[in-house]
């Protein structure tokens, strides 16, 4: 069984939609029994970082978490749920450049805002996705290089451990990245249940492989 976690994040309902076309066993769920028995994990959701952080340490969820990794226990997080899988980040809902948030740390590497370079921001729409050591992957299983996924965020890894990456993405010439894959740890920065054919491909590769 999958847990999707209820964490009081965003976008949820495409995600549940999605999920439910490869599995009938899963949860939307913030109960930390059924989290405990769960086989897997997904973290959705759109968002501001720090209110998603509060959310998981206000709820007790964060310790479930903790738990959970240590365990082994496949985690996919998506777009925000992507993101605090990193050590920190300087997205608050106060807009101070002068904070950083902590993460849940699973991940090395630390979450800025594009900035400079006359980026467009947010960054919205479909880029492309550049893999890296594809035959090394379980996400990117038969996902053609190059393919259009769907983004919609402001903020960015940097800094990331180089072995944790498998996907980038090009953003007026910054590769930064898309896709990491460790251990247990997965994650996409894009909505792979927005982005059609190969998006889905993702999801289904995630969950067969639990």
């Amino acid at each position: 069984m999958i847990a999707v976690l209820d964490y009081g994040m965003g976008n949820i309902h495409s995600c549940l939609k999605a999920i439910s076309l490869y599995t009938k066993e899963f949860s939307y769920t913030k109960d930390p029994e059924v989290i405990r028995k769960s086989d897997a994990m997904i973290l959705p959701g759109d968002g501001h970082f720090d209110k998603a952080m509060w959310n998981l340490k206000e709820s007790g969820l964060k310790d479930v978490l903790d738990e959970y990794i240590k365990l082994g226990k496949p985690l996919f997080g998506i777009c925000i749920g992507y993101q605090i899988l990193f050590e920190d980040s300087d997205e608050t809902v106060s807009g101070s450049k002068n904070t950083t948030v902590q993460g849940l740390g699973y991940i090395k590497g630390k979450i800025r805002k594009f900035r400079g370079k006359n980026y467009k921001v947010p960054h919205i729409g479909w880029n492309k996705l550049i893999q890296r050591r594809p035959k090394e992957s379980i996400l990117l299983q038969g996902i053609p290089d190059q393919s259009f996924v769907y983004f919609i965020h402001s903020y960015r890894p940097v800094e990331v451990e180089g072995k944790a990456i498998t996907g980038l993405c090009d953003y007026y010439n910054e590769k930064f990245p898309a896709v990491i894959e460790k251990g247990n740890i997965f994650g996409t920065q894009f909505h792979p249940e927005k982005s059609h054919t190969f998006g889905l491909k993702i999801l289904e590769n995630f969950i067969k492989s639990v």
